[in-house]
């Protein structure tokens, strides 16, 4: 086999292993050795002296996400191609650093593995700043390998996906070197020692962790109605109503405690004058049919600003009073006259906000139109819990894409959360690994937190999901239906909702540190042997 032949096979290999846990279920631990083809190939062109490797870097993440986030073309042509070239761009920029560090170590006599610990600590800083990024798609977080091995990661709840991402790094690493023959006699021990500690701690938590005994009754609504062809334009709002609450009524007991329906149940809704909507009277009207239960739902909502009290922000947009925002909001209704409302903070670049707006204002012209709206929609900074009255369960909902940021949904818990709750509508990506991606990260959260997260899609997948990650009841994708089980509360704080990211924190750390050592090899007056 020929140089450029094996570079090729070493490359894709990569590309294709760093993709199938995200692809088919419960082969998390791929990703323990998915790196080791692509640091093979690095390691040969360090040998022979040659330049180049960087095509073959590119090529091993454009193949990874090509393979697992093709779906988002299905929604946006144009940005799925975006998405895809950025994303990877980014991960074959933290190899392209790596590698140029990696060249000056050497120069200067240091050891290689000097150089594999920055890149690992260069990838989680990476991983840890993009949750936070004016543009961020976090989707293929290493640690988020492990959706469908829930078993193996009960460990997230101190860690989070970052300690994932490190245990992913630690272990290529160690099995490159032992590859090497670098590892020899009791060294070889650490890679027995580095995969069954995480491992033997899990399971023994998996099996013994015990959900405290608070049961609250769910149902959950699936109406399956087509986000392309049906809820933005051939089906009106009446008809998508009786949908939504024919399906509650049906499974509705006398002891359920909460109803949840899927994002942007409502198409709209004016702030302030909420039951101007006839939407709102009918989702009104089956609480009080129903007065020990709740009522939670996804709406486009609508807040109108006269000039004297808004100053306009990216999301203002003018009309001939002042100015008005639109939201992807959740609303919760009860017995009382109260209407509770949270607004989508977490927005998706590109057909939800337009990045850097403030600095480009003509970008906001480019925003796709999904989800019924287009352009830059308003937001609010703070989590907002809801309280339902004559319940003793405060639950937090994150809206679609909001459910991939697990620090994000700790700002639920610590205001008070014992239950979460994810509404979505992925039928966007049509039957595609995406939304089976999605509501499996929901099991991570549900890890991070020990919260039971109750997590209803439009289309599917629909599901009840433990403490413990696992899901419980679901559905099946694009089916109208409704499932009716319990979830417990629980109001203990893990160490990932106290002390959040910080394996991210202490990579940054360590690249600070290895920043002011370059700094002082550099130095112009230092002696060099």
């Amino acid at each position: 086999m020929n140089t450029i032949r094996k570079n090729l096979t070493l490359s894709v290999l990569s590309g294709i292993l760093l993709s199938i846990p995200f692809l088919l279920p419960h082969t998390g631990l791929v990703m323990l050795f998915a790196f080791v083809p692509l640091l093979w190939m690095e390691h040969a062109f360090t040998l022979s002296g040659n330049r180049g490797c960087w095509k073959y870097y590119a090529l091993t993440f454009v193949i990874w996400n090509v393979l697992t986030v093709f779906w988002i073309s299905y929604s946006t042509l144009i940005g799925g191609i975006l998405a895809i070239l950025a994303n990877a761009f980014l991960m074959f920029a933290v190899f392209v650093i790596f590698r140029r560090i990696k060249r000056w170590l050497l120069k200067k006599g240091k050891p290689e593995i000097f150089a594999h610990l920055f890149l690992v600590a260069l990838w989680i800083a990476w991983e840890f700043f993009y949750f936070d990024a004016e543009i961020s798609f976090p989707w293929l977080v290493l640690g988020n390998g492990f959706a469908t091995n829930v078993s193996l990661v009960q460990w997230y709840e101190v860690t989070g996906v970052l300690g994932g991402s490190l245990w992913i790094w630690v272990l290529n690493l160690l099995l490159f070197y032992g590859f090497r023959g670098k590892l020899r006699g009791w060294k070889s021990i650490a890679i027995v020692i580095t995969l069954a500690i995480p491992i033997i701690f899990s399971l023994i938590r998996f099996y013994t962790y015990k959900e405290p005994d608070r049961p609250v009754e769910v149902v959950v609504v699936q109406p399956n109605i087509d986000p392309v062809n049906e809820k933005f334009s051939s089906m009106p709002q009446s008809e998508q109503d009786k949908r939504i609450l024919g399906l509650a009524r049906t499974h509705i007991t006398p002891g359920t405690q909460l109803v949840v329906a899927p994002e942007t149940s409502i198409r709209e809704v004016i702030i302030g004058n909420y039951f101007s909507a006839p939407s709102m009277v009918l989702y009104k009207e089956l609480v009080k049919e129903n007065s020990n239960a709740a009522f939670i739902f996804g709406a486009t909502t609508v807040g109108f600003h006269p000039y004297s009290e808004h100053r306009p922000t990216a999301a203002s947009r003018p009309y001939s009073g002042g100015w008005y925002e639109v939201f992807n909001s959740a609303i919760m209704l009860d017995t009382t006259d109260k209407v509770q409302i949270y607004h989508k903070s977490r927005l998706v670049t590109g057909s939800e906000k337009m990045p850097y707006t403030d600095l480009f204002p003509i970008i906001e012209k480019l925003a796709p139109n999904l989800g019924g709206t287009s352009g830059t929609l308003g937001s609010q900074h703070e989590r907002t819990v809801f309280t339902p009255a004559n319940q003793d369960y405060n639950i937090g909902v994150a809206i679609c894409y909001e459910s991939i940021y697990g620090e994000f949904l700790t700002g639920y818990v610590k205001k008070g959360a014992n239950l979460m709750a994810v509404i979505t509508n992925d039928g966007w990506w049509r039957n595609t690994p995406g939304y089976r991606q999605h509501v499996s990260y929901a099991s991570l959260r549900a890890i991070e937190t020990r919260r039971s997260i109750v997590h209803c899609a439009n289309t599917g997948i629909s599901a009840l999901i433990n403490q413990k990650g696992v899901r419980t009841i679901q559905t099946q994708w694009w089916v109208q239906t409704a499932i009716n089980g319990t979830v417990n509360l629980n109001e203990k704080l893990t160490p990932y909702v106290k002390y959040g990211n910080f394996t991210g924190w202490i990579a940054v750390f360590f690249m600070a540190l290895t920043g002011l050592y370059s700094l002082i090899c550099a130095f112009p007056g230092r002696k060099r042997s």
